[in-house]
């Protein structure tokens, strides 16, 4: 993307003039785990706040940006070998990024597990009093792939204080 920031640039005004009020800024795997993949571990801060920063461009003040989480791939034993503090470090990293950018609100999106949400909201409540809106994908059944039932979830996710809470 910020190899060519024309294409996000063309893309995201489409959006605006096809009327969204919201622009998700593509910082969806912007985070030290997502970007350590390409070697760029260390350019969490440099990344998110540029593509920020074209979103808003692309904006043009007409509707709200938002800073997009991902899940970042770490797991809690017996799944992995991540703790839950490991979790919250690399998504306030993110967060604060996000902050310093000036988004309007955070979207923490396609969560797969409780704790990397858990984590997610943490981090962005930690750095920030903007909005959260959370998202879990499930299957058919309303299961989460690590098993977590989505309406438990939302429940968890409601006590934590978020805006919104989206399935997917």
């Amino acid at each position: 993307v910020l190899d060519h920031p024309e294409v996000l640039l063309e893309i995201q005004r489409a959006y605006v003039r096809a009327g969204s009020q919201i622009l998700l800024a593509p910082t969806f795997g912007a985070n030290r785990v997502g970007l350590s993949r390409c070697g760029a571990f260390h350019r969490v801060e440099e990344y998110n706040l540029r593509l920020v920063e074209l979103t808003r461009q692309a904006a043009e003040g007409k509707c709200l940006v938002a800073g997009d989480l991902a899940p970042v791939g770490l797991s809690l034993p017996p799944f992995g070998e991540s703790s839950f503090e490991e979790m919250v470090a690399v998504y306030t990293e993110q967060a604060a990024a996000l902050e310093k950018a000036g988004v309007d609100l955070f979207v923490v999106e396609t969560m797969i597990s409780m704790a990397e949400a858990r984590a997610a909201v943490l981090a962005c409540k930690s750095v920030s009093d903007k909005p959260v809106w959370v998202s879990f994908t499930c299957d058919e059944e309303g299961r989460a792939p690590y098993g977590t039932d989505v309406l438990a979830a939302m429940i968890v996710m409601q006590g934590m204080g978020v805006a919104a809470f989206r399935i997917n």
